[in-house]
């Protein structure tokens, strides 16, 4: 365990100054002794200013950090060179071609763990994905309704991304470490989904295709996790440095009459994704 100095301040009849890796030292201030020696007292004001002064010596520490150098994202949706209904409601295309030229990224995070972190660490340098949806290059109900596509491809001439993050370790420089951390350094993504070249339902309804095929040229990637893990992370760590990915989905190339929850009938509408799909998926160097 690293020595880190620590300043506690007590206001009222006791105060101590104590340091880790260090002998505890009465702070300096006035005494006054009762003549029945049941109780001494002392006052800290000079020596709680002091003892604030030297938090964290030679580097300044906090006592808490929460969310420092972190990402939040919420309800992050991306429609992408598609045919498609966010929400409820119906929509028909007719003749309509949707093309994207280039690729299609949502809710994709990179951070650094160069976070100086408290004595007590709290999702930092940390990556919350709550809900992020991305079609990509599909015919899709997002929600609850009608999407029907006649002879309107959808098109992707590119990657479609979604959700996948990137922590690096940013090294400490020497810092002093945490005690406790809690959700430091670590993914949490919930219900990252992903429809990319295909022709699906994801919620509840009815998504019809008719001589519209839907096509990815390049790859489709969903909730993709790479962590780098941190060393030291703290005495005690929880939970840190490590993917939690509740209810990832990713339909890839699919044109199945039945979807998640509704039906999806292509007629003449192939679904092709040329650069392969890569599922969800953790991985930690």
């Amino acid at each position: 365990m690293q020595v880190r100095k620590v300043g506690a301040v007590a206001v009222g009849a006791l105060a101590t100054v104590a340091a880790i890796g260090a002998p505890a030292a009465a702070a300096p201030g006035l005494a006054t002794q009762h003549g029945d020696a049941s109780v001494t007292t002392a006052t800290a004001t000079t020596g709680a200013a002091k003892a604030l002064d030297k938090v964290g010596e030679p580097f300044f520490q906090p006592l808490i950090t929460i969310g420092t150098g972190s990402s939040i994202n919420a309800a992050a949706w991306q429609i992408c060179g598609s045919n498609a209904v966010a929400g409820p409601g119906a929509v028909v295309t007719s003749g309509t071609p949707h093309t994207q030229l280039g690729d299609c990224t949502n809710a994709n995070v990179r951070l650094k763990q160069d976070t100086g972190p408290g004595v007590i660490s709290i999702l930092d340098d940390t990556s919350v994905n709550a809900l992020p949806w991305q079609v990509c290059g599909s015919n899709v109900v997002a929600g609850v309704g009608l999407q029907a596509a006649v002879n309107s491809p959808a098109t992707v001439v590119g990657d479609c991304d979604n959700a996948n993050t990137q922590i690096t370790d940013g090294k400490n420089l020497g810092g002093p470490n945490s005690l406790v951390s809690l959700l430091s350094g670590s993914v949490v993504n919930a219900a990252a989904w992903q429809v990319c070249g295909s022709t699906a339902v994801m919620g509840l309804g009815v998504s019809a295709g008719f001589d519209s095929p839907t096509t990815v040229t390049g790859t489709c990637r969903d909730s993709n996790n790479k962590i780098s893990v941190r060393e030291p992370q703290a005495d005690i760590p929880l939970l840190s440095n490590v993917v939690l990915d509740v209810l990832p989905l990713q339909v890839c190339e699919q044109d199945s009459l039945i979807s998640l929850v509704g039906l999806s009938p292509a007629i003449n509408s192939p679904a092709n994704v040329l650069g392969g799909c890569v599922p969800p998926h953790a991985i930690y160097e």
